[in-house]
């Protein structure tokens, strides 16, 4: 790159791809410590059961084995992974008033097993042939309890899954103004109402999860190696499960395959393999099976969305009433109740000039594999049930549904405009998205393709969903910028890449603000030794929070270096400007390069180098409209995704090639889970019966059209960047759209409901009028 000046906005390739496409990419699995261990976790076969013993004689005593933990081993070793759930800023409290329960996760089980799969020993040998063997050796006692896994009421007499919560609520939240809400539908001219559901899924990592941790022999500091989405998160939690100070773990997140926020929790396999390395003095590895990662990576979703929105006789919105069952599984992985509160509610009621609102959320424990975070949390969900409704009114009254939208859409002379979620929405466009997205999908030639669909005896629907979603998650991140005497400049950021090409995009950054070329910058993080402190990336933060630190301590270095070039020119500071990677005095051809301040500074003891937090103000709101066309055989209800148009607004686009990678594959997610995806269980045993990828259906390039993307750009102005979040706008929009799309093809046959996942066996049923509801468990 020679023209440093143009980097933001360029779409300059990945730096990172030539060694993930040679095979020189380091994941966990491919670090092989000295020595090290393996590590095979025994897990439940049960969904619930009362763990009466745990014999693991047998297994210590066969070859090459080192380690056996159980649970009661761990007593006083480690604690729980928290929940969280009454820990500030985290803490939320129920409608009655009364505090969440806390159902901390136990690294290994001990007296009750909770979801099948659950980690009940660790075993540790020199292969992992001998630890699998002796794990299948130890000698578990259970009591099988009869399984919760339905999202309903649980029968008289049924074993609950916390004993503290016998009917399995684990918590109800109320936001909104339900008296103006009540109000609204008391005066209502029609009210359409829907009832939808938001299907489990799995995250599905094309590296699965591993870990590797190892002990200093000398001064007995542990190290994590392991993929993650907040190095420093897991240090911090980690530590304080072990009882150790944090600067006596130091946690590396290596190359990452894939995040989608499941990668930001902590895992028992994480405090296993640091216990197992300090008890045996050598390094311990762990790799999870393609199986046991669909026990026990924290899957998402799996809500059942009530939504009525209130009308007048014009057809304009008036309020909106939500209510939600969230089955949540047997734990709640850290900040689990926190995450869904704060990301669901604000942006309920969408783009739409919504004056009331009123939610009840009420939680469930069942005995399947804890939710955590995944692309699109709580935003997928708002915007799945608002367009839904929209849809559902315009069919109600016979009103187009393009009509509808544009007569209910906020207007830029409107805002700032706060939504009935609590959202308020400042530097956003809503309905230019709407009017580019119909214009490029060709929206008002459909009704000719439809016809000939329709004359090859097949279906055809077209969908619009518009979205908005709430992006940063933690408020503040952190940067360090530094020059080395020959020029090269390091920032070591506190947000975190696991593929979305944070190595060159940062660069890009730090390079045009410093007027250095791209190829002398630097970008470290996901190391606790390395990088102070941060944040992490989750929310779509990181260009936003991550990037702005950056910008700030490149600002911070280029006033110290203003400095230290005064000292070498002597002259005063205030004279000295700095451009093009140079420092001179003004009016004169006196300079001193960057590179010439920092080796100056280091020849007298000092570094030129700068920390910066970056502190939000407040939220910010990326936005956009998603537009699919599909076309059904109602032989046999397999339906093709013909066209998908995504008109996102990123603020500004730092990297549009990134942005546009960004958009393909969130797209690719949100469409899988909405035509094939779903976890599902057997609702007697709680056994999983989606428990490989043979039986859990992933999008492949042919289920998928070549997507059509425009990047609308409105600055966000908290910012110098003016950037806003892209990694989850896809994902958050595409499920409503495609759904929609499938529902207006289904209209034509006056077919059932048909909900997600919409499989051709689902689509088949619906066209025969059969109720699609998933099977129970499901």
């Amino acid at each position: 790159m020679n023209d440093p000046a143009a980097l933001v906005g360029a779409a300059v390739p990945r730096r990172e791809d030539r060694r993930f496409l040679t095979g020189d990419g380091r994941f966990t699995d491919d670090l092989r410590a000295d020595g090290a261990l393996v590590g095979v976790v025994l897990r439940s076969p049960h969904a619930h059961a009362r763990l009466d013993a745990v014999d693991a004689a047998r297994a210590r005593a066969m070859p090459g084995v080192r380690l056996v933990l159980t649970g009661d081993d761990l007593a006083g070793r480690v604690g729980p992974i928290p929940s969280l759930t009454r820990t500030p800023p985290f803490a939320i409290e129920s409608r009655d008033g009364s505090p969440m329960p806390q159902p901390d996760q136990p690294v290994l089980a001990t007296g009750k097993v909770r979801y099948a799969g659950e980690p009940v020993a660790f075993v540790v040998a020199s292969t992992r042939a001998q630890a699998q063997a002796a794990a299948d050796a130890v000698d578990v006692h259970y009591q099988p309890l009869p399984a919760r896994v339905t999202p309903d009421d649980p029968p008289p007499g049924a074993a609950p899954v916390w004993d503290e919560c016998p009917d399995d609520v684990s918590f109800e939240w109320e936001g909104g103004d339900a008296a103006a809400t009540d109000a609204a539908f008391a005066a209502a001219a029609h009210v359409a109402r829907v009832t939808l559901v938001n299907n489990r899924v799995a995250p599905v990592f094309l590296e699965p999860r591993a870990a590797l941790g190892e002990v200093d022999p000398d001064s007995g500091r542990l190290t994590l190696r392991a993929g993650s989405q907040t190095a420093h998160r897991m240090r911090d939690t980690l530590a304080g499960m072990l009882g150790i100070a944090p600067a006596e773990l130091r946690v590396v997140t290596p190359d990452t395959g894939g995040g989608f926020g499941a990668r930001g929790a902590v895992y028992p396999e994480m405090a296993l393999v640091l216990i197992a390395a300090r008890a045996v003095g050598r390094s311990v590895r762990w790799t999870a099976t393609r199986g046991e990662s669909f026990l026990s990576d924290t899957q998402s979703r799996d809500h059942r969305l009530h939504g009525e929105l209130a009308m007048d006789a014009d057809g304009r919105f008036t309020a909106l009433r939500v209510r939600i069952d969230w089955r949540h599984g047997a734990y709640v992985p850290g900040r689990g109740i926190w995450v869904i509160v704060r990301f669901l509610v604000p942006t309920l009621g969408g783009v739409y000039a919504i004056p009331a609102g009123h939610t009840v959320i009420r939680g469930r424990f069942s005995n399947t594999t804890p939710l955590a975070a995944y692309r699109g949390v709580g935003r997928v969900e708002a915007t799945y049930l608002i367009e839904s409704l929209v849809d559902a009114a315009a069919r109600d009254l016979g009103l187009d549904r393009v009509a509808l939208r544009r007569l209910n859409v906020v207007r830029e002379e409107r805002l700032p405009w706060t939504a009935p979620g609590g959202a308020r929405y400042e530097a956003c466009t809503f309905a230019p998205h709407l009017e580019q997205a119909l214009a490029m999908a060709d929206w008002d030639g459909f009704a000719a393709r439809r016809s000939r669909s329709a004359a090859a005896g097949r279906l055809r629907g077209i969908g619009c969903a518009l979205y908005v979603e709430n992006d940063g998650g933690a408020p503040s991140e952190y940067a360090r910028v530094q020059v080395a005497p020959d020029g090269a400049v390091t920032v070591a950021l506190g947000t975190q890449n696991f593929g979305m090409g944070h190595e060159t995009v940062f660069a890009q950054v730090v390079a045009e603000r410093l007027g250095v070329p791209f190829e002398r910058v630097r970008a470290v993080d996901g190391d606790t030794d390395a990088v102070a402190r941060g944040s992490g990336s989750h929310g779509s933060r990181s260009m936003r929070a991550g990037g702005t630190a950056a910008v700030m301590g490149v600002a911070k270095v280029i006033e110290r270096g203003r400095a230290l070039a005064a000292r070498m020119l002597e002259a005063s500071p205030a004279d000295v400007e700095y451009a093009a990677g140079a420092f001179r005095i003004a009016g004169t051809d006196r300079e001193v390069t960057l590179a010439q301040a920092a080796a100056f500074a280091e020849q007298h003891g000092e570094r030129l180098e700068a920390d910066a937090d970056f502190e939000q103000r407040r939220e910010s709101y990326s936005s956009g409209c998603h537009v699919c066309e599909v076309e059904v055989d109602p032989e046999t209800g397999r339906t093709t995704l013909l066209a998908h148009v995504i008109v996102t607004d990123v603020g500004r686009a730092v990297n549009p090639m990134l942005v546009d990678g960004q958009v393909h594959g969130g797209a690719a997610q949100g469409v899988g889970q909405a035509a094939m995806e779903g976890v599902v269980y057997d609702p007697d045993s709680g056994q999983p019966v989606t428990g490989s990828l043979m039986d859990y259906a992933l999008p492949r390039a042919a289920d998928l059209p070549f997507f059509t993307t425009a990047t609308a750009e409105t600055p966000e102005t908290d910012n110098p960047l003016g950037v806003k979040g892209v990694g989850e706008g896809p994902t958050t929009g595409s499920p409503a759209a495609y759904m929609n799309a499938l529902r207006d093809a289904l209209a034509a046959a006056r077919a059932g409901p048909v909900q997600m996942p919409a499989t051709p066996y689902a689509v088949w049923q619906a066209l025969r009028g059969a109720n699609a509801t998933p099977r129970a468990g499901s």
